[in-house]
């Protein structure tokens, strides 16, 4: 089992990625970040899915992905809402996973 999150940082921009463990995720960003992070939407599936998905969110807003020097990052810059990502991603699941993706219920802050 694989999650996809995905939350808005206080900039605006859409944070995505990938993990197996949810709250040692949501703390290394709050440690990097310093201060306390929710994941807005999280989603749960088998790991080819969940890793499929997340490199299709990176081929559909390739150009809109924060980039530096050294790379692009897993943020889509504030040009792009989050609703914007969240709808383009519930469409996937249904039409391209059959479902086989599921919406986990919001992560209570602590």
């Amino acid at each position: 089992m694989r999650y996809l999150y995905v939350w808005r940082n206080h900039i605006g921009k859409t944070c995505f990625g990938i993990t197996s463990n949810v709250d040692n995720r949501r703390r290394k960003y709050e440690g990097h970040c310093g201060h306390e992070v929710r994941f807005d939407y999280l989603y749960s599936g088998p790991a080819n899915h969940i890793e499929d998905l997340e490199d299709r969110i990176k081929s559909e807003f390739t150009d809109y992905l924060f980039a530096t020097g050294t790379g692009k990052y897993e943020w889509i810059n504030e040009d792009i809402e989050t609703s914007q990502v969240v709808n383009w991603l519930n469409w996937e699941i249904e039409n391209t996973y059959n479902n086989q993706i599921q919406q986990v219920a919001k992560i209570k802050r602590r």
